[in-house]
């Protein structure tokens, strides 16, 4: 093999150490995604239990296990940390622009491969979520990889690649749940009607039987360890997704075009003029790719519940219509005006605003502050975060990048474009060492520095008034014996009250009930542990302010916390 060939592999291997891997570990994990995932990975360690995903030693019926395993080697490597969290995300920024990069060039050629692979690596949200701990990453890979192989299976070899397809298929089924079947399936639905290819019943069955060989091992062995409430609790909690704003995840109906539009920046530009006609590209994959942006956009349009990564999958077919008419603009195609003007402004105005915002954050915060009526903000905003004082410069580096490649193209326009994707992995390389650190200690660090410093007593941790993962994880709870009051505590609600032999009975409502009775009894109950209480400042809490039990031992950051000492 030619040096030529392992061009691709070093530089997204390099791309990767230099300017993903060192700086994932620099701060913590963010609630709920990250702090939730990482924790369930962690109980898996400490129960030795890797076929349950579990929060707070609890069944966690909402996410399948494979992200969880992967979670769990990291950090048998490397320890239990936001690092280990974070490192299967990162190896990816390697191998999903390596797949693009060899799928791309099977498409067209090696210079389509390139652009593809770089202008999607460029995308902030893309480079973003490849220094994350969310499932999201593995999730839309697995999808990609199984529409792919659809695709091929129109086109030649149709046994063998309908075949890889399922076993995608059900790997996704196995990292988020049946939703990633059903993306393929809407996908695929509409790909064949559109080329008016019906599929032959043999070749349902070839993609049916790998995906179920994948995916029902860990569904069977739910349904027959725990009962049929896996699977009644899993089909609720999706009609919830999709009726009611979940955990207030509300948003307008346009939400997500608007994250693609910003978050894929630069790419979603130009993807633009291709996402509802075809681009005159010959590539026949081209077809798939607009109706995979398309089912995800609209799938997660109708969803209530409105996340921002719901529609990360939108990113791969974005990046490739985007990469055709770059492409076009490498080989000779006239640069649009408007469309250079907008990328131009965008960029720009993105580096800029971001900059002003810095600049006023390290020395106008009374400006900020007079501006921005909430008072929970205020206190934030107040708090000395110890600026080196030219953080504000690290944004302009964006408006630089987009300087260095839209210029007329050259003949070295992909080394310009890979210039530009370096800037921005150094970008934001700066900002996870100078910038999301101070962000992070203003949101959570003094609840974080908290359960770091009682993580190694023997204690209850609860939060009261609002939803966290953060004090399992970073206070590192452990699993009950049943030696432990609370553990005797719980069984016996269970039991009297609910007249039920486990958790696993309860519906939400009455889960709801069941920690309320619990909390009750850490402030007045007999324990046998100090209880410490979290509470958010602006929501004082009247049965923490007004029990006899309990001292307030802290108020700071924007939270209190509060003791109950053994008697």
């Amino acid at each position: 093999m030619k040096l030529n060939d392992f061009k691709p592999f070093l530089f997204f291997c390099f791309y990767a150490v230099l300017l993903i891997i060192p700086f994932i570990g620099l701060f913590n994990l963010f609630d709920w995604d990250e702090i939730n995932f990482a924790e369930s990975s962690r109980e898996m360690i400490l129960s030795d239990n890797f076929f349950q995903v579990m929060i707070n030693f609890e069944p966690f019926h909402e996410k399948p296990p494979l992200y969880f395993w992967l979670q769990v080697l990291s950090m048998k490597i490397f320890g239990v940390s936001s690092f280990a969290a974070r490192f299967p995300n990162a190896l990816l920024s390697v191998f999903v622009p390596l797949i693009i990069f060899n799928i791309g060039t099977k498409l067209k050629n090696r210079n389509f491969g390139w652009v593809w692979s770089i202008i999607f690596l460029s995308g902030f949200l893309p480079n973003l979520y490849f220094r994350s701990g969310i499932i999201d990453p593995y999730f839309n890979l697995f999808i990609f990889l199984s529409i792919y192989f659809f695709h091929l299976y129109t086109l030649s070899n149709p046994s063998k690649n309908i075949i890889i397809s399922g076993l995608f298929s059900g790997l996704a089924i196995l990292t988020k749940g049946p939703v990633g079947l059903l993306i393929v399936i809407i996908s695929s639905v509409f790909y064949l009607i559109s080329i008016r290819k019906p599929p032959l019943i043999r070749h349902l069955v070839l993609f049916i039987i790998p995906a179920v060989i994948i995916s029902s091992p860990w569904y069977v062995f739910e349904l027959v360890h725990k009962g049929p409430w896996f699977i009644i609790e899993f089909i609720q909690y999706q009609i919830e997704l999709f009726s009611v704003p979940v955990a207030g995840h509300k948003q307008p109906l346009y939400y997500h075009f608007v994250v693609l539009l910003i978050g894929c920046m630069p790419f979603s530009l130009f993807a633009l003029s291709n996402t509802y006609k075809k681009s005159g590209s010959e590539i026949s994959f081209e077809r798939i790719m607009r109706i995979v942006l398309w089912t995800v956009l609209i799938l997660f349009t109708v969803v209530t519940t409105k996340i921002i990564h719901y529609s990360s999958m939108a990113y791969v077919p974005l990046s490739f219509l985007a990469a055709i008419e770059i492409y076009k603009i490498m080989n000779g195609k006239d640069f649009n005006k408007l469309l250079k003007f907008f990328l131009l402004f965008f960029g720009i105005t993105i580096g800029l605003l971001l900059a002003i915002l810095l600049y006023l954050l390290i020395f106008k915060k009374s400006i900020l502050i007079n501006y921005i009526p909430d008072p929970n903000i205020q206190v934030l905003l107040a708090l000395n975060l110890n600026w080196r004082g030219w953080e504000w410069l690290i944004p302009l580096i964006l408006v630089f990048a987009n300087f260095i490649w839209l210029r007329k193209p050259t003949k070295n326009y992909i080394k310009s474009l890979a210039i530009y994707s370096v800037l921005i992995g150094f970008t934001f390389s700066l900002i996870s060492c100078f910038i999301i650190p101070k962000v992070d200690s203003a949101i959570q660090g003094s609840v974080i520095s908290f359960y770091k410093d009682i993580s190694k007593e023997k204690k209850y941790v609860t939060t009261v008034g609002f939803k966290s993962y953060a004090h399992y994880f970073y206070a590192e709870i452990d699993k009950l014996s049943k030696e432990d009051q609370l553990f005797l505590k719980k069984d016996e609600i269970l039991e009297h009250i609910f007249s039920v032999n486990s958790l696993n009975d309860l519906n939400r409502q009455e889960k709801y009930k069941f920690n309320n009775q619990v909390l009750d009894w850490l402030i007045n109950g007999n324990v046998d542990r100090p209880v410490y209480f979290v509470a958010r400042k602006r929501k004082p809490i009247f049965k923490l302010n007004e029990s006899k039990n309990l001292k307030l031992i802290k108020d700071f950051g924007g939270y209190q916390f509060y003791k109950r000492e053994l008697k």
